[in-house]
């Protein structure tokens, strides 16, 4: 079975043009799952692959560590993310809107995907991505992992999916260099072939 998971501010819908009729969007991670997973959704699946035997991990726009925290310095400063926890209570719109335009490469034009509207599901999903890293635990991961990343990519950055490919025992990066962080959006056609 395929599980396919959102990123942050998606829906599980956003993966309906990609799924066949057996695979589930959303939902939990079961043993022995293939997952396909979008950012935060892939930050999740890397989770749950240290204590979880899945088949395989598909992850498009993933990275070891979200935010700067010691020497790593690939991610977000937490004084961003406490922001937009802030402003998710006064506009939760105007905090997706700024998030999908920092997700597209200059030059992408892809309407915004189906949204999250639950207030409680943004807010833990913020909280997750501030407290998440896979950076000592990567090599627990047994299964093989495809990564596919976006070599324009503003939310994570490239240098982040190549360190993360470098601490995983059996994965591939794929990079699409002039892709943001949505490329199976921007590139459907392409993305298709990919997976």
């Amino acid at each position: 079975m395929r599980i396919f998971l959102p990123g942050w501010g998606a829906t599980s819908d956003i993966w309906a043009p990609f799924a066949r009729p057996d695979d589930r969007l959303g939902g939990e991670i079961e043993p022995g799952a293939e997952i396909v997973a979008w950012s935060l959704g892939a930050m999740r699946a890397l989770e749950a692959a240290t204590t979880t035997e899945l088949a395989s991990l598909t992850l498009i726009g993933a990275s070891g560590q979200f935010t700067r925290r010691g020497k790593y310095r690939h991610g977000w400063p937490e004084r961003a993310l406490l922001r937009m926890r802030e402003l998710l209570a006064e506009n939760p719109d105007s905090v997706l809107d700024e998030f999908w335009a920092l997700a597209l490469a200059p030059g992408e034009e892809i309407p915004p995907p189906p949204r999250e509207r639950d207030a409680a599901t943004l807010q833990r999903g913020l909280a997750f991505l501030a407290d998440y890293s896979m950076l000592d635990r990567a090599s627990r991961i047994s299964c093989p992992v495809r990564l596919l990343h976006g070599g324009r990519d503003r939310v994570c950055p490239l240098a982040a999916a190549e360190l993360l490919a470098e601490s995983l025992p059996h994965a591939e990066l794929t990079i699409w260099p002039e892709a943001g962080h949505a490329p199976f959006l921007s590139q459907p056609d392409r993305f298709r072939a990919w997976l």
